[in-house]
């Protein structure tokens, strides 16, 4: 390490000054300058003057560039103008700007309007404005950079090429700089005689040009390229957008004084460039500012280069040993070295200081050699463990980005390769079931934080089968960098099978205590109802044995109401015996041939009796489909009656007043629907699968008046199933509410009133 002493004191003596450097460049205060461009930061043009004046006139310098862009070559009307001026006044009307530079000509104007009022009287620097000699303004306070294109230079380059050439075709536009380039072009023209013709073509319109180019015979003829911003579709494009369309309608040489129409457009020209013309009028601003006694012309010269592109040059077959001496030859393709030559460069440095670097590091190398040998083992034998167990290894690299996965956690989540997973710290978080999220982030914050010493959960991701698996996650952090994790690294564990168990082992001790409450509330339930009738039964029994002078009407009562209380007692018998036979399997239905409407008679006669006993105001009523007198039906009668009977029951037991409706439809040739209606007090929708339930009540509880075991409507559901049909109800509380259940059978109608129809149950 001692090698290396004298170069880290440099490193750390270079860093320290620049730090100092960039310390005080923070606290020195800038100067505040706009600039305007007329056009968008995407022309080209605007694009390289735009970067060279921020290159020139940087903050190391001591300036803020502030730039804004009119974009007048897509909006240029009054009220964009108007806005724009409001918004400018009010961007920067808490700025104090110390100068302006603006581009072209649409700029300038709108500095000349409106500048004073936006930003108060500052120098202002210019470039790009084609007329400037025709403004009356004060060349104190408006000082730039000209922008002249030497077309009698160009005309000159033209002629030395091209000795044969018949006619140039000048091509202009309508703009105000086209109209511009137009008088400066027949200034040169008429400056000297020339050997060769030429037309003028105004572009108005791509297709007038169109026209105006194919009709021109291509032979030793030329293209000089002044202005070409024509509509198209409402907006104009840049000039280089339209090289194929003028190469597709007359392809020939074409000039220009413009490096943006270079790109396998134009062969050549006397150039300028939008990055000199910022160059300069960033240097104006800069000594404008800081040199105020340093007199600066109104007027400073854009450089100009005489430039040729090979690629056009050549594909025109032009003899380049009629080239000028100064010509700048662009884009000739170079040999291997020529091309690579900085490249080449570069890489011997890079490789003689790499070799260096090696010599240092091979003794470092051979230092930890050992280590890595030893470090390699432990690895091994960790992966070793790993796989032998089948645990996973994750390892997270949180400065880098980076996540490791062994392959056996893409084992356990159903992927053959750890790449197949895709998982990042980006999208972590869709692999993990979403109500363990927060888990995770807590868990990994109270490690983070200290609190707890590891990292640790059991949570549930998704795997290849977009089914979610439970596992078992611990981890630690291995390095911390400024207060934060750097790296963690931790194991996961399969433990689907055994959350599973657990599960089982939840839902089985549930399932017992509830069958244990249910057994209990079933046992005290059936001891109260049998204890009821059984009382009735021996109390007028005794009543009957003991006492003397009766009536015959006494006796006759009493007798009835032990009669009663057997029949309800035969009743709760009955349903204990039914459930266990179907429960058992050993329910069997007895079907005969039966008339559906002498049995909706009794049920109707039976119902009426039971509500007039109980003095309810309540309607009873039938709803029969088929009109005619009989309706015969081959079923277990008993159970079908059963079944009815049950529901109306309950109907009449939560109904107290209103109507109770009892009714069936026929639904094709071979089903049958019944219905029990009521406006009694309903059922909650909560409660609609308990109903059914064996041993079970809405209201279980001590202060249920109702009555009942629990078992009407789980027979009367057992009983719907084994005949073949489904049963359901529709409730809500307060609302009463509708019991239907359908048997299938095969239906026999006929238009004969005396004629049966027969259902043959499936």
């Amino acid at each position: 390490m001692k090698h290396f002493t004298p170069f880290i004191i440099a490193l750390l003596s270079i860093f320290s000054s620049d730090f100092a450097k960039a310390e005080g460049n923070e606290s020195a205060n800038l100067t505040d300058i706009i600039l305007i461009n007329s056009y968008h930061p995407t022309f080209k043009w605007t694009k390289d003057l735009t970067e060279a004046i921020v290159n020139e006139l940087s903050e190391e310098e001591g300036f803020r560039i502030s730039i804004e862009y009119l974009d007048t070559k897509r909006f240029n009307n009054p009220r964009h103008v108007a806005a724009l001026t409001a918004y400018l006044k009010e961007k920067y009307h808490t700025i104090d700007v110390e100068g302006i530079i603006c581009s072209d000509n649409f700029a300038f104007e709108f500095l000349l309007n409106h500048g004073v009022e936006i930003w108060g009287d500052v120098p202002v620097t210019f470039c790009g404005v084609n007329n400037i000699r025709d403004f009356e303004i004060d060349t104190v306070k408006y000082k730039g950079v000209a922008e002249d294109i030497n077309i009698e230079a160009t005309l000159e380059l033209i002629t030395t090429i091209h000795p044969q050439l018949e006619e140039l075709i000048v091509i202009s536009d309508s703009t105000l700089s086209g109209l511009l380039f137009i008088d400066q072009f027949k200034k040169a023209i008429e400056s000297k005689t020339w050997p060769f013709e030429y037309r003028i073509i105004h572009a108005t319109s791509a297709e007038q040009l169109g026209v105006d180019l194919c009709q021109i015979d291509p032979n030793e003829k030329a293209i000089l390229l002044l202005s070409l911003y024509i509509p198209r579709n409402g907006a104009t494009r840049d000039m280089i957008r339209e090289a194929d369309f003028i190469k597709g309608c007359l392809d020939v040489p074409i000039y220009g004084n413009w490096d943006f129409l270079f790109g396998d457009f134009i062969t050549g020209g006397v150039i300028i460039t939008g990055k000199d013309q910022g160059i300069q009028a960033a240097k104006i601003m800069e000594t404008r500012l800081k040199d105020t006694a340093k007199f600066v012309p109104f007027l400073t010269l854009t450089p100009e280069s005489t430039i040729i592109d090979y690629q056009p040059f050549t594909r025109h077959n032009l003899d380049s040993s009629l080239l000028p001496a100064d010509v700048i030859i662009i884009n000739k393709p170079l040999s291997y070295i020529g091309r690579y030559k900085d490249e080449i460069i570069i890489v011997g440095i890079i490789l003689a200081f790499l070799v260096l670097i090696i010599l240092v590091l091979l003794q470092i190398i051979t230092q930890k050699r050992q280590v890595e040998k030893q470090l390699k083992k432990s690895e091994s034998r960790l992966e070793l463990a790993l796989d032998g167990a089948h645990v996973g290894l994750w390892d997270i690299d949180f400065r880098n980005k980076d996540v490791y996965l062994n392959k056996w956690v893409s084992h356990l989540l159903g992927y053959e390769t750890p790449d197949q997973l895709h998982f990042t710290l980006k999208n972590w978080n869709a692999y993990f079931h979403p109500q363990d999220i927060d888990q995770l982030v807590e868990s990994f914050s109270m490690h983070a934080s200290g609190i707890n010493a590891s990292f640790s959960g059991e949570v549930r991701i998704r795997t290849v089968d977009d089914t979610y698996k439970w596992f078992s996650m611990h981890g630690k952090i291995t390095e911390i960098m400024e207060n934060r994790p750097a790296r963690m690294v931790g194991i996961l564990m399969d433990i689907d099978f055994q959350r599973a168990f657990e599960e089982q082992l939840r839902m089985a001790k549930e399932k017992a205590e509830e069958s244990d409450r249910l057994k209990s509330s079933f046992l005290a339930n059936m001891s109260h109802e049998i204890r009821t009738p059984m009382n009735a039964i021996l109390g007028f029994s005794d009543i009957l044995l003991n006492g003397s002078g009766f009536s015959e009407a006494e006796y006759e009562k009493y007798l009835h109401l032990i009669r009663a209380s057997g029949e309800s007692l035969l009743n709760l018998i009955n349903d204990i015996i039914d459930i266990s036979k179907i429960e058992s399997g050993q329910f069997a239905l007895n079907t005969h041939t039966f008339d559906l409407h002498s049995l909706f008679d009794k049920i109707e006669h039976m119902a009426n009796t039971i509500i007039s006993n109980k003095r309810k105001e309540v309607k009873f009523m039938l709803d029969k489909e088929d009109k005619g007198q009989r309706l015969m039906v081959t079923a277990d009668q008993y159970r079908v009656e059963q079944i009815i009977n049950n529901l109306v029951s309950n109907a009449i037991k939560f109904t107290n007043c209103g109507f109770i409706e009892l009714g069936y439809s026929l639904k094709g040739t071979n089903n049958i629907v019944f219905s029990v209606k009521d406006t009694g007090k309903g059922i909650d929708i909560k409660n609609h699968h308990v109903i059914f339930e064996r041993f079970r009540q809405v209201d279980p509880g001590p202060n249920n008046n109702m009555g009942g075991t629990g078992l009407g409507l789980a027979i009367t559901k057992s009983l719907v199933h084994l005949m073949g049909g489904q049963i359901s109800v529709e409730s809500e509380l307060g609302k009463g509410a509708n019991f239907t259940f359908n048997v299938p059978c095969e239906i026999v109608t006929s238009e004969n009133q005396n004629t049966e129809s027969i259902f043959t149950i499936l």
